[in-house]
């Protein structure tokens, strides 16, 4: 009997499952909303949605390698999560508290489930299998909804006296007012995410000094993404000032950690150079000593989860 590992990236839209085989290579994905029609409320019936992703898992296996023997899950959930006892501790955005998925989900599928943080487990996919490779020190930064980062030390994933470690996106922004989800003002995840660049073409569009002000409509990351490719320069400010206000953020990172490389990723790492250009120049202006640590593009995009889970599912399991 073939034995399949199953990773999972559980996001506030959608959940991305991957079925892989014995040595670990991706062999099928299906995603489906995670909010569903039937609890749609977000998942505010955890249970729901673990039968609904349990289904789902024995689904995939059946259809593409029927007769497999699934070894092992992992899973990325976003928030506070603590891995050693698999407990989402407080998943705001998913209206989970204290819930224990990952004995609830082993119950279901039959085989030991593992369950961490989502950026840590994004961050150990591209460590494993895409940008990071083969490196012990590392910072994984992924800007969607809003920012955080996974930090590798020395082949130790940190999670932090109270599974908090990485929340860099709510360090606060001299400066900056601007209401955070956290309940406080000026964080960083309201300037580097998807969501702060979006807001910040609006404010442009607002003074009329660019082209996002001709769209007449709720303004998008992506808008301001292909406003600055195509030339417009408050555009091209808006990613300066973000990127920017993100290499200073990274530089006390960096200093204290003195990593081998930094990852970014997330939906709002598609604007590439435009992002990253004003993160290595601010970077290798003030950092003054040893190596300056590489600064890339993650390279496994919305599958680094799914690399995460499997690999973190095995090795936790002893193999």
């Amino acid at each position: 009997m073939r034995d399949v590992y199953i990773g999972v990236d559980i996001g506030g839209t959608n959940t991305v499952i991957g079925l892989f085989d014995q040595d670990l290579k991706l062999q099928a994905r299906k995603s489906f909303r995670t909010s569903l029609p039937h609890f749609p409320n977000k998942t505010d019936n955890p249970k729901a949605f673990m039968d609904e992703l349990a289904g789902e898992i024995l689904r995939l296996i059946r259809d593409i390698d029927y007769g497999a023997r699934l070894a092992g899950a992992g899973m990325g959930v976003p928030g506070r999560v603590d891995p050693v006892n698999g407990i989402a501790l407080a998943a705001s955005n998913l209206a989970w508290f204290n819930v224990p998925i990952a004995a609830e989900m082993s119950e279901r599928l039959g085989a030991p489930v593992r369950i961490d943080n989502d950026v840590r487990i994004y961050t150990l996919g591209e460590i494993m299998a895409g940008a990071a490779k083969g490196s012990r020190s590392v910072i994984g930064v992924t800007l969607g909804t809003g920012l955080a980062a996974g930090i590798m030390v020395e082949g130790k994933m940190l999670g932090g006296n109270d599974w908090f470690a990485g929340e860099l996106g709510h360090d606060p922004v001299p400066g900056q007012n601007e209401r955070c989800n956290c309940g406080g003002y000026g964080c960083l995840e309201t300037i580097a995410s998807a969501t702060g660049i979006a807001r910040l073409g609006a404010e442009a569009a607002e003074k009329g000094n660019t082209s996002l002000h001709s769209l007449n409509r709720k303004i998008t990351a992506i808008d301001v993404y292909q406003a600055a490719a195509s030339g417009d320069s408050a555009a091209v400010d808006i990613f300066r000032f973000v990127g920017t206000t993100l290499g200073n953020k990274l530089m006390t990172a960096i200093y204290l950690l003195n990593p081998e490389t930094i990852i970014i990723g997330g939906g709002a790492s598609a604007a590439g150079e435009l992002l990253l250009r004003p993160i290595r120049e601010t970077i290798n202006a003030k950092y003054k000593f040893t190596i300056k640590p590489p600064i890339t593009i993650a390279a496994l995009g919305d599958s680094a989860g799914l690399y995460g889970g499997v690999h973190y599912a095995r090795s936790r399991s002893g193999e």
